[in-house]
């Protein structure tokens, strides 16, 4: 049958109109005012820990939370950023030896144009039983390799260690990191952890039986990656990094990649720290592996929970430094401490401290001469542990009211772990974690935050050479 051609037209034209009438509009939802309200006002410990149940309206339209502690010391924070945070949240705190018997905790909501909500304070009742230590001696036993952390799955045979847990992270696949060591680990925000890795290469790295170490392209003197996983038990899980715009992890801290020696060869990090409301990186720039030179030691830091960072202009470090390497602790008492060695694997451990407001300036570190803290005299600073250290890691444990320090010792071929009442010393005598002789070269050992709060647990991530690739190990810890 014929159909007109205007009758054509007129449906063309029909569907035309139609289909530019735009829906009805639905009248925008109102946004939530910002507000973050305690469901008590007075909260008390239990077992050593806190529990502050908040309420939060408006997170759809927030930038982060700002907590902050208040004490004798002063005011500490701390931003927590949406990815961690929920309407209904608990803020976790773990009490320690130094807290005052009332103190309190400030809540604010900041949003994205700045905006701040009211300020919500709980109050804390911290009676104290004026005892001593809980316990004089800790024992380790069960050293358990619980996953492995980065590159491919590769377990079990040709010198590479068992794993009681698989979990694929596929770093090599995801981030174009085939190939890593270190596995620096610290708190970012609650729940939310970052980790730095040293020297990395791609996804064409394969561990080399007859010259282990380091092989394949996309060379990168260090790497971020990032984890939300807060059960360990079963494995640690890579949740993100920070990328590149291929999707690749990129260099955080910079380096020329001067390979002759003359130079800025690379930039390995040392240690990390979430303080003053920042992040910050610990790195010392190497001239050469050739003896181990050290052009000197800086900071990074990071104002955006991690994402982005830049050099702090004032810390320099000199190549001879007792701190060219350090460990990183902040148990919120107002300051950062840093235990430090020399660049290598071949000095004693110093001591200092500095308060968190100060971080980024060299002036403000003060340095344990054996009884007092002196501001600025590094040189009068003196061994803390009578013992060669290399890549370390220290942590204060509440469960068992100590301080736990672990560390590379190259003639003992081990990590070794020792412990204190406070972390000026006394030490205890070396305790081995870890041997070469069962877990063919190894070294770093650097403590997983979570080892604050699990019992009797103590995480930490270990690099191995041959397959040049990091560990999740965990040590069972009793008090007697």
């Amino acid at each position: 049958m014929k159909i007109r051609k205007s009758v054509v037209l007129y449906i063309l034209a029909a569907l035309f109109f139609a289909t530019c009438q735009k829906a009805p509009q639905e009248p925008p939802k109102p946004l939530e005012p910002l507000e973050v309200t305690p469901l008590e006002q007075t909260v008390r410990p239990v077992d050593g820990k806190l529990a502050i149940d908040l309420t939060i309206s408006g997170l759809e339209q927030t930038k982060y939370m700002t907590i902050e502690k208040v004490n004798s010391a002063g005011t500490q924070s701390i931003n927590y950023y949406p990815r961690v945070l929920r309407k209904d949240y608990t803020y976790n705190y773990t009490m320690l030896p130094t807290d005052d018997e009332s103190f309190s905790f400030r809540f604010t909501l900041v949003g994205n144009d700045d905006t701040t909500s009211e300020t919500a304070v709980a109050y804390v009742e911290n009676k104290k039983d004026g005892s001593g230590p809980k316990y004089s001696r800790l024992l380790v036993s069960n050293l358990r390799v619980l996953s492995r952390v980065t590159g491919k799955e590769n377990n079990g045979h040709n010198g590479l260690p068992a794993v009681r847990n698989t979990v694929n992270n596929a770093t090599d696949v995801k981030y174009n990191v085939g190939g890593t060591d270190l596995g620096i680990v610290w708190e970012i925000s609650s729940g939310y952890y970052g980790l730095f890795f040293g020297d990395t290469y791609g996804k064409d790295f394969s561990p080399n039986f007859s010259a282990p170490g380091p092989n394949g392209g996309s060379w990168r003197s260090n790497v971020l990656l990032y984890s939300d996983d807060t059960d360990l038990e079963d494995g640690l899980r890579i949740s993100g990094a920070a990328i590149d715009q291929w999707g690749n992890a990129r260099e955080i801290v910079r380096s020329a990649h001067v390979t002759n020696g003359t130079g800025d060869f690379t930039s390995i990090p040392t240690s990390a720290v979430h303080a003053n409301g920042r992040d910050y990186v610990h790195y010392f720039n190497l001239r050469t592996w050739d003896g181990w030179v050290t052009n000197y030691s800086g900071m990074y830091r990071s104002t955006d929970g991690g994402g982005t960072w830049d050099r702090v202009s004032g810390i320099n470090w000199g190549g001879e430094s007792y701190f060219g390497q350090v460990g990183f602790c902040n148990i919120g008492d107002g300051y950062v401490y840093v235990v430090g060695t020399q660049s290598g694997r071949d000095s004693k451990p110093k001591l200092a401290r500095v308060p968190e407001s100060g971080i980024e300036s060299q002036a403000e570190y003060e340095f344990w001469n054996g009884a007092d803290w002196k501001k600025g005299k590094e040189k009068e600073a003196t061994t803390l542990i009578d013992d060669l250290a290399g890549e370390l890691s220290v942590e204060y444990l509440p469960e068992f009211d100590k301080w736990v320090i672990l560390y590379f010792n190259g003639p003992r071929y081990e990590i070794t772990m020792r412990y204190a009442d406070r972390i000026t010393g006394p030490w205890s005598d070396p305790i081995t974690v870890a041997s070469g002789r069962q877990y063919a070269q190894l070294y770093g050992s650097f403590i997983h935050p979570l080892s604050k709060r699990e019992g009797g647990k103590l995480y930490f991530i270990m690099s191995m050479w041959l397959p040049y690739n990091t560990y999740l190990m965990s040590l069972d810890i009793k008090g007697i």
